[in-house]
């Protein structure tokens, strides 16, 4: 066999079907001739006989496969209650691999044709034209990859879509690479030794669009954002839930119901806040304080602690706490008449006991080792010396969250005076009306 002989004369060759249309094609030349037509137009109109016939052919057993397709297989996978058979159905992958069959047709008559000169333009066209319906092919079954992994509720630990395209530009770039060696005859290995100098190109011609690519695939892999996602983008103002990841964007709804359409590369070069971990642990941070007027703060008596011994939650806290301050002042002979002496109580130490009691009986509260339960005097500031409450709740669904949050320091400001403290706060308008009311 001739070295030079194309890949697809290699694997088709000469067979029935190429046999049987040389010889239609002289039993034409010798019909046309007996019309009284000279060797060469009897040539001609046979070759033209021939090929309107092997034309008729692909166009019926295109239209064949394809009601083929639409009755038995695409009828038997719709009766099927499959996910995966409904999927292919609406993605037409049959119907795309149906177009196939007519070039399967042309192909095994096609060496019957050699005579007429036609091999060096039709059977690259072929080829090229098997290279794009394979790709159609292997597209359609990546979108059957996305809706089965949307039906089973996966998007938000697959990132299909974005999977999904990624693949299917590196099909394309493959694709391109073989239709390139087909219509010029070189090897694909010929085509990618060049392909440096071609990318340096490309880069500075499309930077931001292979920029947003590269981030895209990078986001993909690495798992750094799903479908469902609560994001925060501080430097583009973007805060709420990822709805939609693309190989090149990311499409993030607010809670205001704005949508806003993110470049995958601002993932990649701006920091930005992704919630999952939050959302996953059954559990949301609070932190917030309480700043306490400093003029307040005072040490507590004997009146004083009976009188908070009557707060059911700091009746076990009161108890031990005097019994162990008694103890140390006895028995290092503190004189107890002066408050400052020894070890004594305060109002804002007994509040903070009181926070710490309250917030462990409250039954939207983690209490558990692994979440921080903490309430802890800040630094004092000219806004007064801050009560920090640093604890999770567990329900981290924003609005029974805001609220849980809320209900919390409703009790706590209003327990404030109860104490003998104030909440420290700026002095307002009617602050001042009434000291001149006073004057």
């Amino acid at each position: 066999m001739d070295p030079n002989t194309s890949t697809t004369q290699q694997l088709i060759g000469e067979n029935i079907a190429s046999d049987l249309v040389s010889h239609g094609i002289e039993w034409l030349k010798s019909l046309t001739t007996g019309w009284g037509l000279g060797e060469v137009w009897a040539d001609i109109v046979a070759g033209a006989i021939a090929v309107a016939t092997v034309i008729a052919l692909c166009i019926v057993a295109n239209l064949v496969g394809k009601v083929f397709i639409h009755t038995v297989i695409n009828r038997t996978l719709k009766r099927r209650k499959s996910a995966i058979s409904h999927a292919i159905v609406e993605n037409k992958v049959f119907n795309r691999l149906s177009q196939l069959v007519p070039v399967a047709v042309l192909a095994f008559a096609l060496p019957a044709f050699s005579q007429y000169g036609v091999d060096w333009w039709l059977r690259p066209v072929l080829e090229v034209y098997v290279i794009f319906v394979l790709l159609l092919v292997c597209c359609s079954l990546l979108e059957v990859g996305e809706v089965l992994v949307s039906q089973h509720g996966l998007e938000h630990k697959i990132p299909a879509t974005g999977l999904s395209q990624a693949v299917k530009v590196l099909l394309t770039f493959v694709a391109i690479v073989l239709t390139l060696s087909v219509l010029f005859s070189q090897s694909p290995l010929w085509f990618l030794s060049g392909l440096g100098a071609v990318m340096a190109v490309l880069m500075l011609i499309f930077k931001d669009s292979i920029l947003g690519l590269v981030a895209g695939i990078q986001v993909t892999v690495n798992d750094m954002v799903r479908v469902g996602d609560w994001i925060t983008i501080p430097s583009k103002g973007v805060d709420g839930d990822v709805e939609e990841i693309t190989l090149t964007t990311v499409r993030v709804r607010a809670f205001d119901k704005t949508v806003s359409l993110v470049p995958a590369y601002d993932l990649i070069s701006s920091p930005f806040t992704n919630w999952r971990a939050m959302s996953d642990s059954g559990g949301r941070r609070i932190k917030r304080s309480i700043n306490i007027d400093l003029e307040t703060i005072r040490f507590v008596d004997r009146n004083d602690l009976e009188r908070y011994r009557k707060f059911t939650a700091l009746a076990d806290y009161l108890d031990t706490t005097i019994a162990e301050v008694d103890a140390w002042n006895s028995k290092h002979q503190v004189d107890t008449t002066e408050q400052i002496n020894g070890r004594q109580q305060t109002n804002v130490g007994i509040f903070r006991a009181y926070i710490g009691a309250y917030l462990r009986q409250h039954p939207k509260i983690h209490t558990d080792a692994g979440f921080t339960f903490l309430i802890r005097q800040l630094e004092p500031t000219a806004n007064g010396l801050p009560i920090q409450i640093y604890v999770f709740s567990n329900d981290n669904r924003w609005v029974p969250y805001e609220g849980i949050q809320a209900d919390i320091f409703d009790h706590l400001l209003a327990a404030v005076p109860e104490f003998d403290l104030s909440v420290f706060q700026s002095p307002s308008g009617r602050d001042v009306q009434m000291l001149r009311t006073d004057r």
